[in-house]
């Protein structure tokens, strides 16, 4: 029998970090995950050391193995302090965030970041700019956001998304479907082919115009939900949309136009 995050031992803060941010609304959305690969899916404003305490305290999210913890190595108690701050444990965790965004990081001085510089040279550990992300979209405008988003996908070129899906891309726009709804039809025009997968959003069978206007007025994204709807809404939808209509008449022989 599945269990449910509300129904853990969480806090209602943890619990609302779950489910709003992360999606996690089931113990086996746990699965598989230690605290490092739980910490790459967080966006920053997640307080992860506290979500991981709470979760540690039931079994869930342990330590990963082979990493080197940043409390383990020789640095200057600010330089730490900025890493723990930024929900970074472990050096590994330094290659998904750019240099930019590094910089940024409260307390990141002049010095504080030759020093880190240092270290990660000493580790093996490679810190990336944004700008060959920037060069490769070049043509494609995308806002600065989504550049931070391939970044921590490793998305560094066009040929990073082969064989990528329309949902894959969703999770790598961060579970935002306005978002990759744009970014889909961008990559489309300048040359990217997706691959299919078990279910399609609107938006692979609907020009953008309309796809728009189906997820605005229906709140529809894929073809499932589409489905999924009672004899009258679809009548309704099949009105509006008569290119799609077809397509639902062949699935729904019983639905009458």
């Amino acid at each position: 029998m599945e269990t449910y995050i509300k129904d853990l031992n969480l806090s209602p803060e943890v619990k609302t970090a779950l489910s709003w941010y992360l999606h996690i609304t089931k113990v086996s959305d746990l699965e598989g995950l230690n605290y490092l690969t739980f910490a790459n899916r967080c966006p920053k404003n997640c307080n992860v050391l506290a979500i991981a305490d709470e979760l540690n305290a039931l079994g869930y999210l342990y330590p990963p193995e082979n990493e080197i913890s940043v409390n383990n190595i020789s640095m200057s108690k600010r330089l730490q302090n900025v890493l723990i701050r930024n929900n970074i444990l472990y050096l590994s965790q330094l290659s998904i965030h750019p240099r930019e965004e590094i910089l940024k990081f409260r307390n990141m001085g002049e010095s504080t970041m030759p020093e880190l510089d240092s270290i990660c040279e000493k580790y093996g550990i490679q810190i990336r700019s944004l700008v060959s992300i920037k060069e490769a979209f070049s043509d494609c405008h995308f806002p600065a956001a989504l550049h931070t988003m391939f970044f921590k996908n490793a998305i560094f070129s066009i040929d990073d998304l082969k064989n990528k899906t329309a949902h894959d891309l969703y999770i790598i726009c961060g579970h935002n479907y306005a978002l990759n709804m744009k970014t889909y039809y961008t990559l489309k025009k300048n040359g990217v082919v997706f691959d299919d997968w078990e279910d399609k959003y609107l938006f692979e069978v609907l020009s953008q115009k309309n796809s728009a206007l189906m997820w605005r007025e229906y709140d529809l994204t894929t073809m499932s939900q589409l489905l999924d709807c009672n004899e009258e809404r679809l009548k309704e939808i099949c009105s509006a949309f008569p290119k799609l209509s077809e397509t639902i008449m062949t699935l729904l022989p019983s639905i009458q136009s």
